[in-house]
């Protein structure tokens, strides 16, 4: 990939067509103007030729800072690149951050796969990453907003959102979610929950709002729930509560409904 560097104009810098990073914080930007207005640009953003205007591959905090202070012109590499080149040094650049969280990582790369048609192995083989760190990402990204939003605000770990990520009954799921976003929860423990209910097949009744006490010594949600082997109703406070029915006294009777 052959390399120019040289002052180029903002009003030709394109932003780049999938970006990773989904939130800028105000704070970091501002922190990042301020340091630029005082000693410049210290790193040159790195953009691509595309006909007669330029894509950014990495530096777009840098150029949306650069055109907040009213400048004109940045210092940029400029680098021929194929699509799947540039996918690899932009997701490269955006690990390097200690502040990336899965859930940018996850929508990026499942907005290749779908634009771009890539296949998990391609992604991998790509983004130099292993076959089981796609995949985990890839669940992420299918994952309803509010269980991205949890993980984005660090409720809980990745591999305990996966597990959660897992169970299949949407509101089953919401309700462990919601617990473990209130009052946290480990790995070891989702996994024990996705485990547990996939085994007893528990179920939660109709479409029941979820209740948060709050001015308690440890906030809980309350939620009906039944046992799809045999229809036994428990009202829990708890989510641990819910496999005290794990061992079901009517085993021979067929699931409800």
């Amino acid at each position: 990939m052959p390399i120019e560097i040289k002052q180029l104009s903002l009003d030709l810098i394109d932003d780049p067509k999938i970006a990773m990073r989904t939130d800028i914080d105000d704070v970091e930007l501002q922190e990042l103007m301020a340091s630029m207005k005082d000693v410049g640009l210290l790193q040159p953003i790195v953009v691509r030729p595309v006909a007669d205007r330029f894509e950014i591959i990495a530096g777009h905090r840098r150029t949306q800072a650069a055109r907040l202070l009213d400048w004109t012109h940045i210092e940029a590499k400029i680098m021929e690149a194929s699509e799947d080149e540039v996918f690899a040094l932009r997701l490269a650049e955006n690990l390097q951050r200690k502040d990336t969280n899965p859930v940018d990582e996850a929508c990026f790369i499942g907005e290749i796969m779908l634009k771009y048609r890539k296949t998990e192995d391609e992604l991998a083989h790509l983004l130099k990453r292993s076959a089981k760190w796609v995949a985990e990402r890839l669940e992420v990204f299918h994952m309803p907003d509010y269980m991205q939003q949890y993980l984005k605000e660090k409720r809980f770990a990745l591999g305990a959102a996966l597990w959660l990520g897992r169970i299949e009954n949407e509101p089953t799921r919401r309700y462990y979610t919601n617990w473990a976003a209130i009052n946290g929860v480990t790995v070891a423990q989702a996994e024990r929950w996705y485990l547990n209910l996939k085994e007893n097949a528990f179920v939660l009744e109709g479409a029941r709002d979820i209740v948060v006490e709050v001015g308690t010594p440890r906030e809980a949600i309350r939620q009906v729930v039944k046992c799809a082997r045999c229809g036994v109703t428990l009202f829990l406070e708890d989510a641990d509560n819910a496999f005290a029915h794990r061992i079901c006294p009517n085993t021979e009777q067929k699931p409800n409904g």
